[in-house]
């Protein structure tokens, strides 16, 4: 899971027109795998991995692992998997269109589309 965000993380980093969309302070989004807790920080300034998840986050996904990994490879969108029921998510409908909006950005170009 952690080399997916660092993944994303790289994305974020080497696709400079998507830093336009990131805001000035940091915005936290958790994964709660099962029993492991992982998170990012997406901000103009810079993306990365997390190590301390004690502090308040501004979105969290929460579900299996092997959900999460096809959600983080860009194999399934977030919105179809919370429709789903696969996943479920706290956070505000505009979190969640941010957060969407970065996982399909950052998706490796090498994946096929989805089927909306």
């Amino acid at each position: 899971m952690r080399i997916y965000l660092e993944e994303l993380v790289d994305q974020c980093h080497s696709r400079y027109h998507l830093r336009l969309l990131f805001p000035d302070s940091a915005f936290i989004l958790q994964f709660h795998c099962e029993k492991a807790v992982y998170g990012i920080s997406i901000s103009s300034g810079g993306c990365a991995v997390m190590t301390d998840h004690s502090g308040e986050s501004h979105f969290v996904i929460e579900g299996k692992e092997n959900d999460m990994l096809s959600l983080l490879s860009g194999e399934e969108r977030l919105s179809q998997l919370i429709e789903n029921n696969i996943l479920k998510v706290r956070g505000g409908y505009r979190q969640l269109l941010f957060v969407e909006s970065v996982l399909w950005l950052t998706r490796s170009r090498g994946k096929e589309p989805v089927q909306v």
